[in-house]
This record gives C-alpha cells, sequence and structure tokens, in this order.
C-alpha cells in the first residue's frame, strides 16, 4: 500500500511539475497536464495517503483531522486549478480558499496534536509556515495571467491596427486652396498626438525586445507581455522625459483643437470619453497612472492601438463636420 501511494506520489509531482514549466514557458498541453496532475493530487494520491497514515497510527481521535486536513487540500488545490485555467467561480473559491486553512484547519490541528503527549513543536512550526506559504501563493495567483488572456488582448490590439488601416485608406484630405486655417490646425494636431502614440509605442517595443512586425507579437514570442511594471516604468519614466506625459498633452491639445469650431464642442466630449482622459480618479491618481501603473503589458499596447484609432476617426469626423 505504501510503496503504490509513494509510486503516485511521484506521478503526481511530475504531472504538476511538468505543468507548471509548461505553463511558464507558453507551451500547448500546459493546462491538460496541470489539471491531470491536480484531479490525481484531489481525487487519488490525498485520500490514499491519508488512509495510509491513519491506519498506520491507528489513533481514532485524529479520524476528525484527517478529514479536515483532505477538505483543506481539496478547497485549496481546486481554487489554484480554477484559477490558473480561469475557469468560472475562481474568484469566489479563492475567497474561500484563503481564509479556510487559519479558520478551519489549523485550530482542529492545534486541539488534536494538543492532546498527543510529546509532541514535536517542530511540526506545529511546519505546517504555520506551509499555510503562509500556500496563502501566499494563492494571493499571488489573483495577480497572473494566461498566456490565452494575453494572445487575447493582441487579437484586440491587432482589430485596432486593421481599423486604424483602413480608416488610413478611406480618409481623403482636402488639398491646396480647399485647406481652411483650422482643417491645418486639426492635422497639425492629429499628427502630432500620433507621432507621440507611435513614440509610446516603439520605447515598449525597444524594452521588451519585440518582433518589428506588430502582427508577430505573441505570449509565446515576448515573455513579458504579463509584466505590470514595465509599462509604468518605460511611459512614466522621468529620466526619458515620461513619455506618457507628451501623451497626455497631446491629447489634451488634440481635444483643445477639436472644440475649436463651431458645433465641435460635441465632438471635444467625446474625444475626451474615448481616450480616457474625462475620467476623474477617485485616488487622486493622474491620468497616467491610471493608464498606465500597474497594468498589464499587452493591455498597455491596446490602450496606445485603441487610442490610434479613435484618433484617426475623431479627425475624419471632424474634417467631415467643417
Amino acid at each position: 500500500m505504501k510503496q503504490k501511494t509513494y509510486i503516485l506520489g511521484v506521478i503526481v509531482v511530475l504531472f504538476v511539475f511538468a505543468g507548471a514549466v509548461m505553463k511558464a514557458n507558453h507551451i500547448a498541453g500546459a493546462g491538460i497536464t496541470i489539471t491531470a496532475g491536480v484531479i490525481l493530487l484531489i481525487v487519488l494520491f490525498l485520500p490514499l495517503a491519508l488512509i495510509n497514515n491513519y491506519n498506520t497510527e491507528c489513533k481514532h481521535m485524529n479520524a476528525v483531522l484527517h478529514a479536515v486536513i483532505y477538505i483543506t487540500c481539496l478547497i485549496v488545490f481546486a481554487s489554484m486549478l480554477f484559477k490558473i485555467m480561469h475557469w468560472p467561480g475562481a474568484a469566489i473559491i479563492l475567497k474561500v480558499a484563503i481564509p479556510f486553512p487559519f479558520v478551519v484547519f489549523l485550530p482542529v490541528y492545534l486541539i488534536v496534536t494538543s492532546k498527543i503527549k510529546n509532541y514535536n513543536i517542530y511540526n506545529t512550526v511546519f505546517v504555520l509556515f506551509l499555510l503562509v506559504y500556500l496563502s501566499v501563493f494563492s494571493v499571488l495567483l489573483v495577480l497572473t495571467i494566461s498566456a490565452d488572456k494575453i494572445d487575447q488582448s493582441l487579437v484586440l490590439a491587432d482589430s485596432y491596427r486593421n481599423t486604424t488601416a483602413f480608416v488610413r485608406e478611406g480618409m481623403s484630405e482636402p488639398a491646396g486652396a480647399n485647406v481652411t486655417d483650422y482643417q491645418q490646425q486639426l492635422t497639425a494636431a492629429a499628427d502630432q498626438l500620433l507621432a507621440t502614440i507611435d513614440n509610446c509605442r516603439e520605447e515598449l517595443y525597444n524594452s521588451m525586445n519585440a518582433p518589428e512586425d506588430p502582427s508577430k507579437i505573441s505570449a509565446r514570442s515576448v515573455k513579458v507581455l504579463d509584466s505590470r511594471t514595465m509599462g509604468a516604468k518605460v511611459l512614466l519614466d522621468i529620466d526619458h522625459h515620461e513619455p506618457a506625459l507628451q501623451l497626455e498633452k497631446s491629447i489634451q491639445n488634440f481635444i483643445q483643437v477639436l472644440g475649436g469650431f463651431p458645433g465641435g464642442e460635441s465632438l471635444a466630449n467625446t474625444a475626451s470619453e474615448t481616450l480616457l482622459i474625462s475620467k476623474v480618479d477617485a485616488r487622486g491618481d493622474s491620468w497616467r497612472q491610471r493608464l498606465f501603473d500597474d497594468e498589464f503589458l499587452s493591455w498597455v499596447l491596446v490602450y496606445l492601438g485603441s487610442m490610434e484609432t479613435n484618433v484617426r476617426l475623431l479627425k475624419n469626423e471632424a474634417m467631415m463636420l467643417i
């Protein structure tokens, strides 16, 4: 019985470890491998290990403790699996799993072990450290993002690029004597803003060593797309003239020019909403911090792509209204 349990334990460890490595390197099949490992752990290994331990000790007063251990492991490992696989209900299960070991398991463990004479205190210390580790790991899971989610955001960014290309081809710029002073101002403001967006995007591409072709960027080709610090590090860097600050000023200038002709106030208000610059943050953070600080790098690229598309659409709309 013990030998079979040990063999099964090795198999479970191999499955979970292989799945974790595959997940970290965004290798296909990672989700299936991790799921199989966790299911084997919960359904087979843990029950066999606990039954074997219970029969060996022959201490029937520990029956409650063994049951609580299994329930705790079931909830904790299930919550981790749900979060890693982004299954529905993951957030709810995590809210239960994080405090459960401290609220349920720890009191039962301390009560049962207090009745055992000469119980080794180091076992209790080990259990406490293990609980802290599981809690910290569970919290860190909330901060992670999978390759699938990254690729979904990049699909959205690619959609913005296609839309931008379509708008650019469909726009007809007035020429010669037909160009008014306002149209010149609008074109200059839009071009400045578009150039600033391109500069921000180029700074990000350089920092993450991305392929020159944006369509080739993926979670597998660029490993830092799930970073929540690189966007802020690059765009909010004061030593490099804070590109996000230049972007904010260019947006404000563009909106001001949009509202500079009769009837343009409505279009300027629309621009404030679509470029996300009119929203007020309850914490008092600046627009730059709200948009780029503590945000996944993949979504920072989406924001920049949406800005470019919206600027071209707004400019086209203004040109038609003049």
